[in-house]
């Protein structure tokens, strides 16, 4: 399943980044990479994983038949630049579905290294026999997010209007994306 990686890429300005599987030993450059994370933004995280005690007990736990979890990392430094999760079912009726979460941090985002990443993990969900990946997106936070997922294939299935709610009380619109692999 993930004898593909370490694999390489090279971002717009030329950074070369390693896309691998987390480790554990990953935790302190993840509370780092987290910690990035623009406070406004932290609420629509699925989990908070900038909470160092939540990331301890995830890395502690980690079960990559049920959340793959795939980290760039900058060459030259081993900064954790950008976090996917690809979310496994187990359940017969959907194990056919993964979910896709990504968070990359604010300097490296106009660097294409989400995409390449989602590029990536739909392979790697291909060759696990999955055949739709489905992510989320937060309607007015997440525009550059929602534009990049269409050009990569994925086309807008729903809408669930005011379905979360922001740190102030506000409703936003949560906008359900899906890409058929197969």
């Amino acid at each position: 399943m993930l004898e593909d990686y370490p694999k390489t890429i090279v971002t717009k300005d030329g950074t070369s980044v390693l896309l691998r599987p987390t480790v554990q030993t990953d935790e302190p450059a993840l509370r780092k990479m987290f910690a990035k994370i623009p406070k406004h933004e932290q609420w629509f995280l699925r989990e908070n994983l900038t909470d160092p005690e939540l990331l301890h007990r995830w890395l502690e736990n980690l079960d990559y038949n049920r959340i793959l979890p795939i980290v760039a990392v900058k060459e030259e430094d081993g900064e954790i630049i950008a976090n996917l999760r690809l979310y496994r079912s187990t359940s017969g009726c959907a194990r056919h579905v993964a979910h896709l979460r990504v968070m990359v941090i604010p300097e490296f985002r106009s660097q294409k290294v989400g995409s390449w990443m989602i590029l990536d993990a739909a392979k790697l969900a291909m060759d696990l026999g999955i055949e739709k990946l489905v992510a989320e997106f937060v309607a007015g936070l997440e525009d550059v997010a929602i534009k990049a997922a269409l050009r990569l294939g994925f086309h807008e299935e729903a809408v669930l209007e005011d379905y979360v709610k922001d740190p102030e009380g506000n409703c936003r619109n949560l906008i359900i994306m899906v890409k058929t692999l197969q």
